[in-house]
């Protein structure tokens, strides 16, 4: 398939070369000396022929296209996810054949160099890098290191996608005894892979039969989430906001799901929260398929985060943790704890659930929203007075009443009141015998 392909990258970019490259990647260093098939290097150096049969202008020489298609190699393409990409890197060492007896054609030390981005977001482009490094001889046998780079760019109309490396499908691709051989993860490393003929040792002749390409296939993946925080006073009935009183404890569930099909790296859990409330201790733990009955992670949740790791397609990462509502609080309103889950780097979700705090009767809420005076009564707050001075009367009365109704009973009971009664007239008591 790679040699399909690039038969019909030759004609198109050989097309391109002849009518002018101003469109074409960034390349560099832009000011290098350039030749041409009919007027090679005299010395060793590396992708600045710019009539190139098989590929145009040398200069360009990092290009992508879908893996497994026959549609031609270029220097943009849209990524969908699901999908993989080929990378193609050209390698041309442009001195004249009859140098390399010399050993001024004798390109030595030469190493490939790529990257990739890890995350392509949507209105974005991506840069697909390629360097080529190699050390040299010029004509006054003086030693050099050259070195030229080149560009491509990956777009997408999704939100975001990550691009994976495909284990072991860096391959290069000449006509010497190296053909075929597998790249090490160097390639992708600031110093970059030793390259060659006919061992990978760094060691390139001059002149197109020496000449080949490197490929490798990146994996587009979709990167999706969902989370999901939720608060409750018991443990067991969940809502995005509760009632609490000062002083008292709210448990926090944090659900977070990768819903995408790439892998989340680095995922850390971030928690920040209004003044009022506080990380209890000990209280935080975290589930998820290695940890299925709870793991306590220490109570930096709300300080530095809490790294997780990866989570892969399809799995969920659970964190549970409690605060206090500190005990002093006096303000009827809600209290906020947000919750901030980043991954891969540059992507970032968050979700916040509240505590309502309810004033004690007789507390105030803030002073800014009371004035310090004294409240003026209504209409309703007098007829209530009025109501309790009849009412602190008749009870008045009431007691006397009863104090002077139970002193009677106590006086005849006694016979009190017959000793003091004055004795009654002869007269009096004869009528009363009569």
């Amino acid at each position: 398939m790679n040699k399909l392909k690039t038969i019909i990258l030759s004609v198109a970019t050989l097309a391109a070369g002849l009518i002018g490259v101003s469109s074409v990647s960034a390349w560099g260093p832009e000011n290098r000396i350039t030749y041409t098939n009919e007027s090679p290097a005299p010395y060793a150096t590396f992708n600045s022929i710019t009539n190139n049969a098989a590929i145009g202008d040398e200069r360009n020489f990092v290009r992508i296209g879908e893996a497994d298609s026959t549609d031609p190699y270029t220097d943009e393409i849209e990524i969908v996810p699901g999908k993989e990409y080929e990378v193609y890197i050209y390698f041309h060492n442009d001195a004249a054949d009859n140098t390399n007896a010399s050993g001024y054609g004798i390109a030595t030390a030469t190493k490939v160099a790529s990257s990739y981005p890890a995350v392509v977001k949507k209105d974005a482009k991506g840069i697909v890098t390629g360097d080529i490094t190699w050390n040299y001889v010029d004509l006054s046998d003086k030693t050099h290191d050259g070195k030229v780079w080149d560009e491509a760019y990956v777009t997408t109309k999704s939100d975001s996608v990550v691009l994976r490396y495909k284990t072991g499908s860096a391959i290069i691709h000449n006509s010497g005894k190296a053909n075929g051989s597998v790249l090490s993860d160097a390639l992708f490393s600031e110093g970059g892979t030793a390259i060659g003929y006919n061992e990978l040792k760094g060691v390139m002749p001059g002149c197109a039969q020496y000449s080949g390409y490197i490929t490798y296939t990146l994996v587009a993946e979709s990167i999706n989430s969902e989370l999901n925080k939720q608060i409750s006073l018991d443990g067991e009935n969940w809502a995005e906001e509760v009632s609490a009183k000062a002083g008292g404890f709210v448990t926090y569930k944090v659900e977070f799901k990768n819903t995408g099909n790439a892998t989340l790296t680095n995922v850390i859990f971030k928690d920040s929260h209004d003044e009022g409330l506080s990380l209890r201790t000990g209280s935080t733990k975290i589930y998820d398929v290695n940890n299925i009955n709870g793991k306590e992670i220490g109570d930096i949740i709300d300080l530095s985060g809490y790294n997780v790791g990866d989570v892969a397609p399809g799995a969920l990462v659970q964190v549970v943790y409690q605060a206090k509502i500190t005990d002093d609080v006096k303000v009827c309103s809600a209290f906020n704890n947000t919750i901030s889950v980043s991954y891969n780097g540059s992507e970032q979700k968050s979700d916040t659930a509240s505590v309502k705090v309810s004033c004690a009767p007789g507390e105030v809420p803030k002073k800014e929203e009371t004035p310090d005076k004294i409240v003026e009564t209504g209409p309703l707050e007098i007829t209530m007075a009025v109501l309790v001075i009849i009412a602190i009367i008749g009870a008045l009365f009431y007691f006397w009443r009863t104090s002077h109704t139970l002193k009677d009973v106590e006086d005849k009971v006694t016979g009190k009141n017959q000793e003091e009664k004055p004795e009654e007239s002869t007269e009096e008591a004869e009528n009363e015998d009569k």
